[in-house]
């Protein structure tokens, strides 16, 4: 610990008592020595903030069913087959609907019709 001694000089005629010491008489200069401490120093600590947690979820992939044909709706409508056998030719009998080529259209959803 550092400490700082100061000497006072007191001017003639004062009285000084220099701590069980003695006294000193009139009219001679007197140095008092007194020594001086500097205050004591306190360390504070500061808390860090509250923090907070953020969970975040991972993404989400979400996928469509796949769509279905024309066929496999009209069946899942509950069209007839003579009903989609009609939509197909009214469609221009496209090869989409009729998987094995042989004239008849929705034999997947229908079951075979030759």
């Amino acid at each position: 610990m550092n400490r700082m001694i100061t000497a006072l000089l007191v001017s003639a005629g004062a009285v000084a008592a220099l701590g069980g010491c003695g006294t000193t008489t009139a009219g001679t200069p007197v140095t008092v020595v007194r020594e001086i401490v500097p205050p004591s120093t306190t360390t504070a600590v500061v808390a860090p903030p509250a923090t907070s947690v953020v969970v975040v979820e991972p993404p989400v992939t979400v996928t469509r069913a796949p769509s279905l044909t024309s066929c496999q709706r009209l069946f899942a409508e509950g069209f007839s087959y003579t009903y989609a056998f009609n939509a197909w030719v009214n469609a221009g009998r496209p090869l989409s609907w009729d998987a094995d080529r042989d004239g008849y259209p929705c034999e997947q959803s229908y079951g075979n019709r030759n």
